[in-house]
């Protein structure tokens, strides 16, 4: 038994770490963006721009709605909603698991 308890507490550290390297990729890609001198010229440095800076806010937004929709508590995942690109791990952790998972955490108002 304790062999089980060790693998999920593994799984458990290694979702939390590739979470926490992909916010620092993407702040790290941002911070890139804003210190580069003059706007970029190539289209697909342009898209990248536009992406990295116009998808979280929309996500935020998502965020907010699905869990002061959804959560029997919603203060905790408003509060996430303001850290960047958070929508990403509400997404993949708490909507996308299954229908059955959700409904254990989830109201009993839809």
């Amino acid at each position: 038994m304790p062999l089980v308890a060790h693998k999920e507490d593994g799984k458990l550290f290694m979702k939390i770490f590739i979470w926490i390297l992909f916010g620092l990729l993407v702040t790290g890609l941002a911070f890139w963006m804003i210190t580069i001198p003059g706007v970029p010229r190539n289209p697909l440095l342009m898209f990248l721009v536009v992406v990295v800076f116009a998808v979280p806010p929309i996500g935020a937004f998502w965020m907010l709605y699905m869990s002061v929709r959804h959560e029997k508590h919603p203060l905790p995942m408003i509060l996430l909603a303001f850290i960047p690109y958070t929508f990403l791990w509400y997404y993949f952790e708490r909507v996308r698991p299954g229908k059955l998972l959700r409904d254990s955490r989830t109201s009993d108002i839809q």
